[in-house]
């Protein structure tokens, strides 16, 4: 009788140790998962992001949350498991996003843990972001216009005129986290016909351009130094902008770069 007491003791503290073990290795795994989130990609039509698990032990996102800057929350499932030292890309999920969205996110395990970013987050494309390039002309209607009065300007794309002298501006984005200044004469561009490279007219500036850190700003060209093309017929034209450039601490550092080449026509 007291044996079989003492064995039903026994065997009950032991069933009480491996729960208590169990839920101690369960709290042991929910508190040793760590997610980091990256490289949230700007402008796109749907989140686009990557997870990256730096815990020791495997997790399973189980939930995406969304909470819009209007006050709209949605929560969309998800089922990815991420092993220890793994990164994951997770893309086209959750709303469609417009270039006017602000909104914060949020995934959760099935641990019970949410990770976020430390933002709030735009999906409008500012300078610098997702392109590894200094300078950014953003291809907006009248982000590139022409003049031939250097006062009356119209979006450049379809208006040059044949055998003319134009000026032209560009608004141009600087990536960089300090102040960098175009270099006149050196910066430039050139205009050359889609069937004729040999043919070149240029615009080039005649005074140092600076543009603030992360910002944009209009540059101006002077007229060209040649006629545009007369060739008596609809004409397509490349135009390359080249940037030369230096950095208010160390001017005598010159670098150069083509920011874009632009395709125009003159009717």
């Amino acid at each position: 009788m007291i044996f079989n007491v003492l064995a039903w003791q026994f065997f009950q503290y032991d069933a009480y140790h491996r729960v208590v073990l169990e839920r101690d290795q369960r709290e042991w795994e929910r508190l040793n998962e760590r997610l980091a989130i990256l490289e949230i990609v700007p402008a796109t039509d749907y989140l686009n992001f990557t997870v990256r698990n730096y815990g020791s032990v495997s997790t399973h996102l189980v939930a995406l949350y969304f909470s819009f800057a209007n006050g709209t929350n949605l929560v969309y499932s998800l089922d990815l498991w991420l092993g220890s030292g793994t990164t994951k890309r997770i893309d086209n999920i959750g709303p469609k996003l417009t270039p006017t969205d602000a909104y914060d996110f949020m995934i959760a395990t099935e641990r019970g843990n949410t990770y976020r970013p430390s933002q709030q987050l735009s999906n409008a494309m500012h300078p610098g972001q997702g392109q590894m390039m200094p300078f950014i002309f953003g291809f907006g209607y009248a982000d590139f216009q022409v003049s031939y009065d250097n006062a009356t300007w119209t979006p450049a794309w379809t208006t040059i005129q044949r055998n003319s002298q134009p000026y032209f501006k560009i608004f141009l984005n600087n990536t960089y986290p300090k102040i960098a200044k175009t270099r006149a004469t050196d910066t430039r561009l050139s205009l050359y016909p889609t069937n004729d490279f040999q043919s070149e007219t240029i615009s080039e500036t005649k005074v140092d351009w600076t543009i603030s850190p992360r910002s944009g700003r209009w540059i101006y060209f002077d007229k060209t130094t040649t006629n545009t093309p007369n060739p008596g017929k609809k004409t397509w034209l490349f135009v390359f902008l080249q940037i030369y450039y230096v950095f208010l601490d160390k001017p005598l550092e010159i670098y150069g770069t083509t920011v874009a080449v632009l395709s125009v026509y003159m009717p």
